[in-house]
């Protein structure tokens, strides 16, 4: 029969101590704890408990509660551990929830590889390092989400001020178009949704700045002079297109940027049409 031995809160570091009679202990999250669907407190039997319905219902977490009081302490704890990672991985800067979740899935199973057949690692399996031992990848996906839902309510991350943040400076900064901007926040897991909702935004819609910024990328690239750049051969000024192409802008207002910027109505190239809708499709 297992009993809990003591239960010590600790508010400043959102945690609770749990240790029970077969020696184990666990760290849980003080929010977690206040929901835990049974009774533990110092000296309660963790076996042949009365089990909380409301509890249950009462947290998302506790739909993995299989009546197990201590199995379900363990996952508790790893959640733990792992909701600590994240809070690491998010003091210093704002990253997109998808993002996040690769981190904290790749760090703790590749701690797991690291350490699952080296004997300190059997030892302290209840270390804050080595607490994710022997779990399930599908248990890890879980947890990890739990944990990224939790920081997403919480508004320790968000999808749209991160995406809108990075376009913005990518806009003024890169001075890119929304096509490769787009591209971008994808490849960083923000949803489609939201990078489309961003950027109908009238700051990445304004033609003035469409153009003064490709004006920008053709002279950071040739030069104020165009000493770089020979008008009358079709392959360069086809380059300088296509430079524009993949900096995010559509394939016409790039012809006639490069067009306009040498101020020559005489270059009468037979340039393909084919691509005229054409935005960014990926890097360089």
């Amino acid at each position: 029969m297992i009993v809990v031995n003591t239960v010590d809160l600790f508010p400043a570091d959102n945690a609770v101590h749990v240790t029970v009679s077969n020696g184990k202990k666990y760290k849980i999250l003080l929010k977690d704890y206040e929901n835990l669907p049974f009774e533990c407190k110092p000296d309660s039997r963790l076996e042949n408990i009365i089990i909380d319905v409301k509890k249950i219902e009462s947290s998302e977490i506790n739909q993995y509660f299989d009546g197990d009081c201590v199995a379900f302490l363990l996952l508790l704890s790893r959640k733990y551990n792992i909701y600590r990672s994240a809070i690491t991985k998010v003091a210093l800067t704002d990253i997109p929830k998808k993002q996040l979740f690769q981190k904290l899935y790749f760090a703790v199973y590749q701690n797991y590889k690291n350490h699952t057949n080296t004997n300190k690692y059997k030892n302290n399996i209840n270390s804050d390092s080595n607490i994710n031992s022997e779990i399930e990848p599908e248990t890890l996906k879980t947890l990890c989400r739990l944990v990224c839902d939790e920081f997403e309510a919480s508004g320790y991350i968000n999808d749209r001020r991160y995406a809108l943040d990075k376009a913005k400076y990518l806009k003024e900064s890169k001075k890119y178009g929304n096509g490769r901007i787009k591209e971008y926040l994808y490849q960083k897991g923000i949803p489609t949704d939201i990078a489309n909702e961003i950027l109908e935004d009238d700051f990445f819609s304004n033609d003035d700045v469409e153009l003064e910024n490709m004006r920008n990328l053709l002279i950071k690239k040739y030069g104020e002079n165009l000493g770089r750049l020979d008008k009358s051969n079709r392959n360069d000024m086809q380059k300088a297109i296509n430079m524009l192409i993949r900096n995010g802008y559509k394939y016409q207002d790039s012809k006639n940027t490069v067009f306009d910027f040498f101020d020559d109505e005489n270059i009468d190239f037979m340039y393909s049409t084919e691509n005229e809708d054409d935005e960014y499709d990926g890097d360089e």
